[in-house]
């Protein structure tokens, strides 16, 4: 939110490297480059953005006070000015479904002329309804996405996940996942999905060769951590298994995961040493 505050430096900044590239393309004389910026920043789409910027600062103040209410009519005074913003779509999006609106923003999104950017809402509102609960509302908007844009890879990487997390249909969440990992290979996040793909069938091994992947180029993401932690447990290392749920809860201590499986771990030891069990760690 903090780059609203720098958004017409930014986008005079824009201008000018447009017409810097455009005159060492076409080595056109100063005057031109000038004559370049000003029709950059003629733009009917730029000066859209701009008129935007007063409804997206007070959308901003009214989230950090949780004014659902006044977020809503800013962001929605956003959209009209600016039809084509996609951040100010995924707020009003998330807003719409933190008030249990999802069926009202799904009409919305009917309204957005640019299919790429209806796919980029209603995948907001997938990921928010995956994160609520419901399941199968996530299920049918993430099947919306990909028909609107069928390489969306983190729509199929969010999908995958959703249904590996769940253990369900995990040859089609493996196919999702591994779609996403061709279109961005270098994605840590997607070998984790992989990973947790793979820990859902039983293959310890091969789960552990995917999620370290993910760790070694996302080593303080507290999910990738947990991850982590839940196989070495399962291939019977609980030292290296608790070593990584700490992990998880030095970078976030609010992480439920990592502390539910840390505590179980811990009694399960005690339990064992209680009875005269050599704890195996």
């Amino acid at each position: 939110m903090r780059q609203l505050q720098w958004l017409f430096v930014a986008v005079l900044i824009g201008a000018a490297v447009v017409a810097v590239t455009v005159l060492r393309q076409r080595n056109r004389p100063s005057e031109q480059w000038w004559q370049q910026v000003r029709r950059y920043l003629s733009l009917p789409a730029l000066q859209n953005r701009l008129r935007s910027v007063p409804a997206l600062q007070e959308a901003q103040r009214a989230l950090q006070r949780q004014d659902w209410t006044a977020a809503e009519k800013a962001l929605r005074q956003a959209v009209q000015l600016d039809p084509t913003n996609k951040e100010a779509w995924q707020l009003l999006m998330m807003v719409l479904a933190r008030q249990g609106r999802i069926n009202e923003a799904v009409l919305l999104v009917q309204r957005i002329a640019d299919p790429s950017l209806q796919a980029q809402a209603l995948l907001t509102l997938a990921d928010m309804s995956y994160l609520q609960g419901d399941f199968n509302r996530a299920d049918a908007l993430y099947r919306r996405v990909l028909a609107l844009d069928p390489n969306n890879a983190t729509a199929l990487n969010n999908y995958g996940y959703m249904l590996a997390e769940r253990g369900i249909r995990l040859d089609e969440a493996e196919r999702f996942i591994r779609k996403a990992l061709s279109l961005q290979p270098n994605e840590p996040a997607f070998w984790d999905s992989l990973g947790w793909v793979y820990y859902q069938r039983g293959n310890y091994r091969q789960a552990l060769r995917y999620i370290q992947r993910a760790a070694q180029k996302r080593p303080d993401d507290p999910e990738v951590r947990y991850h982590l932690g839940m196989v070495y447990w399962r291939l019977g290392d609980r030292h290296a298994a608790r070593r990584e749920f700490q992990s998880a809860l030095k970078v976030d201590p609010t992480y439920r995961p990592a502390r539910e499986a840390l505590e179980t771990l811990e009694q399960q030891e005690m339990e064992e040493e209680m009875r005269g069990e050599t704890v195996r760690t």
